[in-house]
């Protein structure tokens, strides 16, 4: 029988979290509230792939570079599972118990989860 990884930190409302499938770890979420076994985030930070694919449109508006599903993630609700707030490869890191982060809070999230 495999033993389960449990979560290193509580998920609590409020609590900031960056997903670990994101390559540069650019992706985090706020967690709004519980709903029974899944917890309701709001998205703070797009992933890399989708935030380059934006920026990429947004400096050649006229070409037209938006391929597939690409849209802006950040201020979306998403329904995640609390047993993924853990740190596997599909789960989640804990970034801070408190959401008071700034906007320049935010960009800096987004820049330092590139070194990972």
């Amino acid at each position: 029988m495999t033993k389960k990884i449990q979560p290193t930190h509580p998920v609590t409302p409020g609590s900031v979290w960056r997903d670990r499938r994101d390559v540069f770890g650019r992706r985090t979420l706020l967690v709004e509230y519980i709903d029974g076994e899944h917890a309701v985030c709001t998205t703070l930070t797009n992933s890399s792939e989708v935030q380059r694919q934006l920026d990429l449109a947004a400096d050649h508006p006229k070409d037209n570079l938006l391929r597939g599903n690409v849209r802006d993630m950040r201020g979306s609700l998403t329904r995640i599972l609390v047993d993924r707030f853990r740190p596997t490869n599909g789960g989640f890191d804990f970034v801070t118990a408190s959401a008071t982060l700034s906007p320049n809070d935010l960009e800096s999230l987004a820049l330092s989860g590139e070194d990972r």
